[in-house]
């Protein structure tokens, strides 16, 4: 039986289950998600930060250990080649001569020293 009050409304939406806060669910939704993104990056910006100076420091660390390894590898070579002059002039009397006229200008009878000039080694 019909109830003679009853009035049909068409205008106004049905109500199923579950729907009736999905609009306001769905901002909240996007509001969280939006908040996690925030969290992050401030988190990953914190670490920056954080971390950021110590990165530096260690990028001029690596820097400076490769200048002390060139300037070690080049004392070890000049150590080398004073060694060996070392040895020759100990062992060798035609060198250790040769050696001797050269640095105190001196010449044997008869002989001619033509010097040229070099650039100095830096």
């Amino acid at each position: 039986m019909r109830d003679p009050e009853f009035q049909d409304r068409p205008e106004l939406p049905l109500h199923i289950k579950g729907e009736e806060g999905k609009p306001r669910l769905l901002f909240w939704q996007r509001m969280s998600r939006g908040m996690e993104v925030v969290i992050y990056l401030l988190l990953l910006l914190a670490v920056l930060k954080i971390f950021g100076p110590e990165l530096d420091r260690q990028a001029e660390l690596k820097a400076e250990a490769t200048r002390l390894t060139q300037i070690q590898a080049d004392k070890e070579e000049q150590v080398a080649r004073l060694r060996q002059e070392h040895r020759l002039l100990k062992t060798d009397k035609e060198y250790l001569e040769s050696i001797a006229r050269d640095r105190l200008n001196l010449q044997r009878e008869g002989e001619y020293v033509i010097r040229l000039q070099r650039e100095e080694e830096e």
